[in-house]
């Protein structure tokens, strides 16, 4: 990891590398914000806002970025790398007159995956305690309903659609964002 210094005046464009919806908002809030702090939900929360919707392509400054959060720019570093840590963002960086950074933005994982990861699930442990870790963990979990008796009478798509293929444009997956995560590098 190369250290490279940041002034205010240097400029970032975010890019979405992912599809991010409101159940992300709730897992970063109750699962990682316990282990990154607000601060850096905060800037993962401004960073997505900053996501221009028609180009992805809107510059702004890390002065800005202080003032959105309210924050000084060793906060704002210092958030930054603990999202880089949990595979949340990655960060490009350019020299010159005025620096340039890009921040990727990418989705947390689902809670299953989350609870899966023996890192993950032991620092929110140890972070938050026993007690409401469970409480996290009951909230996540599916209610156990007997179904002894019923019938799934659930419709096929076939049964309700006629489907004929006309013109379908070829689009690769390439093509679409989908739900991307990075691993926790360690």
């Amino acid at each position: 990891m190369k250290s490279v210094s940041i002034l205010p005046a240097d400029s970032y464009l975010v890019i979405n590398k992912s599809l991010l919806n409101d159940n992300d908002r709730l897992v970063l809030t109750l699962l990682y914000q316990p282990i990154v702090g607000s601060i850096a939900i905060s800037l993962y929360l401004t960073l997505w806002s900053n996501i221009d919707k028609e180009s992805n392509m809107v510059e702004y400054t890390h002065h800005y970025l202080m003032n959105a959060m309210n924050s000084n720019l060793d906060e704002v570093v210092l958030a930054r790398k603990k999202l880089e840590a949990l595979g949340l963002i990655k960060t490009y960086y350019k020299n010159g007159p005025t620096n340039k950074y890009i921040y990727e933005l990418y989705s947390p994982l689902n809670p299953l995956e989350f609870f899966s990861n023996p890192i993950l699930a032991s620092s929110l442990l140890s972070t938050i305690g026993k007690k409401e870790y469970q409480k996290i963990i009951n909230y996540y979990k599916i209610n156990k309903i007997n179904y002894t008796g019923y019938e799934n009478i659930t419709s096929h798509f076939s049964d309700v659609y006629m489907m004929s293929i006309k013109n379908i444009n070829d689009v690769t997956e390439n093509d679409l964002k989908s739900k991307e995560k990075i691993d926790i590098m360690v």
